[in-house]
């Protein structure tokens, strides 16, 4: 006989009832299950069947129901004996945890160096036109040593005589800064073009 294993008659002691109600409901088991059959079978009173625990809890689940069969199988755990079993357990455990954190550290070690490789790989962010003319205009100002203001003069006049225009009226008629109604106009590409040529002489 195995540690767990059981036979009818154990099986009535530990859940006290009688060995023929036992019998009755591995019989009516046995109709579900080909290994408490067959164990059955051939099964007699100077030698009883023994039943594993999975088919003793599956017995005491017939006629007991299925809690009372949950109840058995905790109960018939064998339980840590000494300090020194719960202290192999917990390193097992610890051991264990260890182990699914390192393995989730490296994949997410993998995942941030991926990223990484695919942003270096990625092209730098394009300036937008308008901060780009602003970007020369304040450039032209600093190597010209002069204002901001005069700067900006110079562009749009430059803007004016290559698109035979005037800016600065067209603004002032709608009541808008020069650089608004050039953009609302959807010149701005236009006049990134002509600052980058103008900032070069």
């Amino acid at each position: 006989m195995g540690e767990s294993a059981m036979t009818t008659k154990e099986i009535a002691e530990a859940v006290g009832k009688s060995e023929k109600t036992v019998r009755t409901w591995t019989a009516k088991v046995a109709a579900k299950s080909a290994t408490i059959a067959a164990k059955l079978a051939v099964s007699s009173p100077m030698k009883p069947a023994d039943y594993d625990l999975d088919e003793t809890v599956a017995i005491i689940a017939h006629g007991m129901g299925k809690n009372a069969a949950d109840l058995y199988r905790m109960s018939a755990k064998p339980p840590l004996q000494n300090s020194d079993d719960l202290d192999a357990a917990f390193k097992a455990a610890i051991i264990g945890i260890s182990a699914m954190v390192s393995r989730l550290d490296s994949r997410v070690t993998k995942i941030e160096t991926k990223i990484e490789q695919r942003q270096a790989l990625l092209p730098a962010p394009q300036i937008k036109p308008r901060d780009n003319v602003s970007r020369i205009v304040r450039k032209y100002a600093h190597d010209n040593g002069i204002e901001h203001s005069a700067a900006w003069g110079e562009l749009y006049r430059e803007f004016g005589y290559r698109t035979n225009s005037n800016p600065r009226a067209a603004a002032s008629n709608r009541h808008m800064a020069v650089i608004d109604y050039i953009e609302t106009e959807g010149m701005i590409g236009l006049l990134e073009s002509i600052a980058i040529d103008w900032g070069k002489a």
